[in-house]
């Protein structure tokens, strides 16, 4: 019998968010009787989805954060890939140090390498030291990876230089999703909202983020309560958990919004929460692609976006719209009234087709990357 071909990730935490989700919509639909997922992250903490990874057949394998000292890192990563091992592909999420990841599993002799971006910037100021070392770690990626990948062309861009896409490596790589969930959603909000306890006549807004500046709760928070003096009858829903949760919590009780705001934590239902909302908004300060608006234009429900943003988070259905945020609340409050004033639907062939027009199926994607992992 042949053995399973082992791919070691390497993430931050296995926490729901754009990265984790992405991969465990892979590893859910990929082949698991030819291949093997590790996933090595960076906490001693248990973490949402370890549970799912033991009953699919993954291994989850801890190592220092790199914050800890470099030394200690790499003891750990090499000890963890000769011991779990061997591995015939080692795919890393982390963004610029993944330029050292995979210098070590070069030198370890792991034969697939592959970088992956899935955001526009590491959330860190700028300042001469910092750009020294998003130079070294673009050579080392450059250096020692064989693959090159990237949730969007600003993603690519950002990790790999402007340049990249002279080097044939450089792969556009959508953050697709399992359409299945949503083409069972109920056509009628009114249902999907009985289920989160909201009155008949409620406005749901929605939004799925982890609790960080990058997100722009605050901003959010503030523009919702404008919105709400206009329709009192709108709710705010908050899906997911992060250190900012506390902070934005009692932004929410200041702004006086009261039950108004409801922050549901991580939940496994995302679908069907999805499917109760008249929009989804996000206003984020930098997104590589922001695989929660797929989801949200899957689920048929319109987008307001910031216009930090990529295009290609569009499905081209017409239910994205963008702004700056440098727009005045106004014209904030006017387009979330436009677009939740019960605009013509997209029935569910018309998003389906657009799913697989723009890559966001995941059977596609499984197949790329079973060809690029060595099946």
């Amino acid at each position: 019998m042949n053995r399973r071909i082992k791919v070691l990730h390497i993430v931050g935490k296995m926490h729901p968010g754009g990265i984790e989700t992405l991969l465990m919509n892979i590893y859910r639909h990929i082949d698991r009787s030819k291949y093997e997922f590790h996933f090595g992250v960076q906490t001693e903490e248990k973490a949402f989805y370890d549970d799912e990874i033991a009953e699919l057949g993954g291994k989850i394998v801890r190592q220092p954060h790199p914050k800890e000292g470099l030394w200690a890192y790499r003891r750990a990563l090499v000890a963890n890939i000769r011991e779990h091992g061997p591995y015939d592909a080692i795919h890393s999420h982390i963004f610029g140090f993944s330029g050292y990841v995979l210098k070590v599993a070069k030198e370890l002799g792991v034969p697939v390498r592959i970088s992956h971006s899935h955001n526009t910037q590491d959330s860190r100021r700028t300042n001469w030291l910092r750009s020294l070392y998003r130079a070294h770690m673009r050579r080392l990626i450059r250096s020692h990876a064989t693959g090159m990948l990237g949730c969007s062309n600003e993603a690519c861009e950002s990790l790999f230089g402007g340049d990249c896409w002279r080097d044939e490596r450089v792969k556009v790589f959508p953050n697709a999703i399992d359409p299945a969930p949503y083409a069972a959603l109920q056509t009628k909000r009114s249902a999907l909202k009985s289920r989160l306890d909201l009155p008949d006549d409620a406005v749901a807004i929605g939004h799925i983020g982890r609790f960080s500046p990058q997100k722009n709760h605050a901003f959010l928070l503030e523009r919702f309560a404008d919105f709400r003096r206009v329709r009192p009858e709108a709710y705010l829903i908050l899906i997911g958990d992060g250190p900012l949760r506390a902070q934005i919590e009692a932004q929410a009780a200041a702004l006086g919004l009261g039950d108004s705001v409801r922050f549901l934590g991580v939940r496994k239902d995302v679908p069907q929460l999805l499917g109760a909302l008249d929009l989804f908004v996000l206003p984020s300060l930098y997104e590589g692609l922001g695989i929660v608006l797929i989801e949200a234009q899957a689920a048929g429900v319109p987008c307001l976006v910031s216009d930090r943003v990529p295009p290609a988070a569009d499905l081209g259905i017409g239910l994205m719209k963008r702004l700056s945020l440098t727009d005045g609340a106004e014209r904030w409050t006017d387009l979330m009234l436009r677009l939740t004033g019960g605009s013509d639907s997209v029935d569910w062939p018309s998003r389906h087709q657009a799913l697989m027009t723009h890559g966001y199926d995941i059977g596609q994607s499984v197949q790329r990357l079973e060809r690029m992992y060595g099946g």
